[in-house]
């Protein structure tokens, strides 16, 4: 039942008294009545019509009678049809549908619609009628009765009387001071109160507050009275599902509300957080009369109960975050640990002579390091585990080289379980597509390693194809196992983070769990959705589909251009370090370690290009200016000058050749700052002889001549070009962590295969016995020797290496000296060249201890830094240079 306040039911009074006075007056005739008027109109017509028509009918002439009416008919809109009857009943004539629309029980009656009059000849005899239909005045039915003429009257009336006087009666309300009738003494008692305390009337307006409450919310207690107390700034705290204010309840429901927390908000934005009561107030008939609310301010209490519960939530989440995120990578980790161990302990152990797949195996060995390269820099950026979030990096990419380098890495696996592992395109796909290709790469690196982990015999087969979706280009992929094959039960969870199929294939099989869940989550955000169907026992079929972008002008491939395509790639990656040459241009090479601009120089003198080197910035800068060059490169971090600095002071010069920095800095933060320098591109250390040419192919004119004949002389002319690029190109990214195992074994199968093609580097009385596999341990430490990756048998690496390990002890002396006077920015820049310039020169060891000290002196953290300089200490005592190691120049401890 609703119940209405006194102001409420005083209007509807006045209303209704109103609405019967306009009631009696149309009842009298006081008001107008419209329909009469048109009633009586249309009968004068009729009748006029009907004295016109007689002498017509008279005469016989009803033809010229038919043409009056139909053009009555077609002249007037509220005429629907006309028409002459004998007494009969027999339609003698009419215009308009009449037959239709005159009704048959009209009788000889006639009302607002339907007329009709008595046609009689000269000697008073009734010839017959004319009858006349009109549009109706209204709708019938209720609808009808709603379109008479009062009823709008009535309701426009009631209307504007009910909120009229409903104002009225507000505005009086207000204007009374309900505080004039509280007693002094029982105000002065409820002021004395620490509680906030505010009467709210049934129409939700506040009647009376005390001068805590006025204190509490700093509002004046006149200007309270009166106004209604959902209009202060009170709100409900965030998370409470009732939008209702507490006080409205207590109203509506008749019940007390307690503990509910509200915030006020203050002018100068700050909140205070209460704690309300509300409690219904009877008056002595027995009827609710309004509330009772009272206000206390916890805001303090509230405020380290919502900080404490956020740094609960925050650090949850934060651990959740590192969980998923190590489980992740642990899970990651598994498939090309796979190809890099069974692939390098083949070339270790000598199990495969054939030099092509020798080459294969290396290439699928340097696409799992570079994949777990990628995964280790994903682990050190420490804004992604702490957020959860995983951004894409959208780019071009080909899905078949994709799935052949997934192939490449799971073959292994699949050989062992003696399961075939194919790939095939159905009809065509684009050539390219523009994607993340790192995250593709990761969704079938899981896909294909689970059908395989869960097949006992057959095989996995990956399927490509293109479709459309909501108008979108897609590209699809289907992995397809023979193996053991799953419920319909088990579908639906498989893709819930930490699930597998059953306990008993968590123990048989192990894994996290978190593969699929990982799949589907990249999935959607590369734009596409995964699902899978499965029959158990016979085998299971994973497909999902990406985004491919706009391919309106890409090359469109079947599975034999695919093929031919992949084996066309193949060729080109073994090949292209041998084919790359440049025409005539100059290069600054710029690099405070002599190891280092030698490494280059000699590369780029090798590729046909003319070089000077420079120490430091400021020699870069006076080189620059003095000459022209065609292109630099920048070391960023360097003595006297940094080459920022020279960088900056080169583009103010007005320098327009291309500026590419080479630093062991690879972090994204990191190419930023070398770009707002005015770099052009960026190279990172260990240097990549293979990336190092392709950039400076993007800012040099190449060669594309036919390459003349090799010589032995000629370093990269020759078939050693390939073994020393892949010696020195070990890893695509360098920094923080190199695979030891992957060099030493590509280093040993590459520098057998230079010592067969050729002896001629070696100077006489050089040992020219290969590198072992097990190396021998050292005399003075009994731990194994340090060799460089590098290919000894080259003279000129070989100084490389030689110079590198003449300086060591001397670098190892300025590390105890700038510990002992403890100074941390020398430290970090002693630690940043090793870092980059061991892995350079072949000695990848140095480069997690070289980064360790690097990090702990950027800190100024004391702790741990002994212990690094021991094993940097340890490392160099290590190293060996077979050939040399008598010689005077190298006082290395063997």
């Amino acid at each position: 039942m609703i119940r209405l306040n006194a102001a409420t039911r005083i209007t509807l009074g006045i209303v209704c008294s109103m609405l019967g006075i306009l009631m009696a007056a149309n009842y009298f005739g006081l008001i107008p009545d419209q329909e009469k008027l048109v009633t009586s109109g249309r009968a004068q017509i009729v009748e006029s019509l009907a004295f016109a028509s007689a002498p017509i009918i008279e005469a016989g002439e009803l033809h010229k009678l038919q043409a009056v009416m139909e053009a009555l008919v077609n002249r007037h809109d509220q005429l629907i049809s006309l028409g002459v009857r004998r007494p009969d009943g027999k339609l003698v004539t009419a215009a308009g549908p009449h037959a239709k629309t005159w009704p048959d029980d009209l009788g000889g009656r006639s009302n607002e619609r339907f007329m009709q009059v008595t046609l009689s000849a000269q000697n008073q005899t009734k010839w017959g009628s004319l009858e006349v239909a009109f549009t109706p005045l209204r709708s019938d039915g209720l609808l009808g009765q709603l379109q008479t003429r009062m009823t709008p009257l009535l309701i426009f009336c009631g209307a504007v009387g009910f909120f009229s006087f409903r104002w009225f009666l507000t505005m009086v309300l207000r204007n009374l001071d309900p505080n004039q009738a509280i007693p002094r003494r029982v105000r002065e008692a409820l002021d004395i109160l620490s509680e906030g305390l505010m009467i709210v009337g049934l129409n939700e307006r506040i009647l009376l507050a005390n001068k805590a409450a006025e204190v509490m919310t700093g509002f004046d207690i006149e200007k309270m009275t009166g106004v209604k107390a959902s209009a202060l700034p009170f709100h409900r705290l965030a998370g409470d599902p009732e939008s209702r204010m507490p006080w409205q309840i207590a109203l509506s429901e008749q019940q007390p509300v307690a503990n509910t927390m509200m915030a006020l908000e203050s002018d100068d934005g700050s909140s205070r957080i209460f704690r309300v009561n509300c409690s219904p107030l009877v008056g002595n008939d027995g009827k609710h009369r309004g509330v009772m609310v009272t206000l206390d301010d916890v805001t303090l209490l509230e405020q380290n109960k919502i900080e404490l519960r956020a740094a609960r939530d925050e650090a949850e989440a934060a651990n959740k975050a590192k969980s998923d995120f190590l489980a992740n990578m642990s899970h990651e980790i598994r498939n090309p640990m796979n190809a890099i161990v069974g692939f390098t302990d083949i070339l270790r152990h000598g199990m495969e002579e054939n030099e092509t797949k020798r080459r294969e195996y290396l290439n699928t060995i340097h696409a799992s390091g570079t994949h777990l390269v990628g995964l280790i820099n994903d682990i050190l950026d420490l804004s992604k585990i702490e957020s959860g979030r995983m951004e894409l990096e959208i780019c071009e990419c080909r899905p078949c080289q994709l799935i052949n380098e997934v192939v490449n890495v799971l073959q292994m696996k699949a050989h062992e379980q003696n399961l075939m592992l194919e790939q095939a395109v159905e009809g065509t796909i684009p050539a390219v597509i523009h994607s993340d290709p790192t995250r593709l790469r990761q969704i079938l690196m899981n896909l294909v390693g689970n059908a395989i982990k869960f097949t006992n015999q057959g095989g996995v087969r990956i399927v490509v194809d293109s479709r459309q979706a909501d108008g979108r280009s897609q590209i699809r992929f289907r992995v397809i196992d023979t193996g053991i094959g799953m419920t319909e039960d088990q579908c639906g969870r498989i893709f819930e983070e930490f699930v597998q199929a059953d306990n008993s294939v968590t123990r048989r099989f192990g894994g996290t769990g978190l593969g699929l869940a990982i799949s589907k989550r990249l999935t959607e955000a590369l734009g596409g959705e995964i699902n899978v169907t499965s029959v158990p026992g016979e085998g299971t079929t994973f497909a999902f589909t990406v985004d491919t972008g706009d391919i309106n002008d890409v090359e469109q491939i079947d599975d034999e251009a695919a093929s031919r395509t992949l084996a066309s790639g193949l060729k080109h990656s073994r090949e292209n370090i041998r084919l790359q040459r440049f025409r005539p241009a100059r290069v600054l090479v710029t690099d405070d370690t002599p190891a280092n601009r030698q490494l280059v120089s000699l590369v780029l003198r090798n590729a046909g290009l003319t070089v000077e080197e420079a120490e430091n910035g400021m020699q870069a800068v006076n080189q620059a200016s003095a000459a022209d060059f065609d292109l630099i490169l920048m070391d960023m971090q360097m003595p006297v000058m940094d080459g920022f600095t020279a960088t900056r002071k080169l583009r103010q010069q007005g320098l327009q050749a291309p500026i590419v920095a080479l630093t062991a800095n690879v972090m994204q933060s990191d190419r930023e700052r070398c770009e707002a320098a005015g770099c052009s591109g960026f190279l990172s250390k260990p240097i990549d002889i293979d990336r190092l040419l392709a950039t400076l192919a993007e800012f040099l004119p190449v060669d594309d001549s036919e390459p003349a004949p090799a010589s032995e002389t000629n370093l990269l002319s020759t078939d050693r070009s390939a073994d020393v690029a892949a010696a020195v190109s070990n890893q695509e990214h360098a920094d923080p962590i190199t695979n030891a195992d992957q060099i030493t074994a590509s280093a040993t199968e590459q520098a057998d295969t230079t010592r067969a093609d050729s002896g001629a580097g070696l100077e006489e009385g050089q040992e020219t016995t290969s590198l072992p596999e097990t190396q021998p341990a050292s005399a003075a430490s009994g731990r194994s020797r340090l060799h460089s990756t590098l290919p000894m048998e080259v003279p000129e690496f070989l100084e490389i290496v030689a110079q590198f390990a003449q300086g060591l002890p001397a670098m190892m002396d300025d590390f105890q000296a700038a510990w002992q006077e403890r100074d941390f920015n020398q430290l970090r820049e002693l630690a940043h060249k090793l870092k980059g310039t061991g892995g350079t020169v072949g000695f990848a060891d140095f480069t997690t201890p070289s980064l360790r000290l690097q990090q702990l002196a950027a800190n100024q953290s004391e702790d741990g830094i002994p212990e690094v300089l021991d094993e940097l200490e340890e490392l160099a005592s290590r190293i060996h240079v077979p050939g040399v190691e008598t010689s005077e120049q190298l006082a290395i401890t063997t």
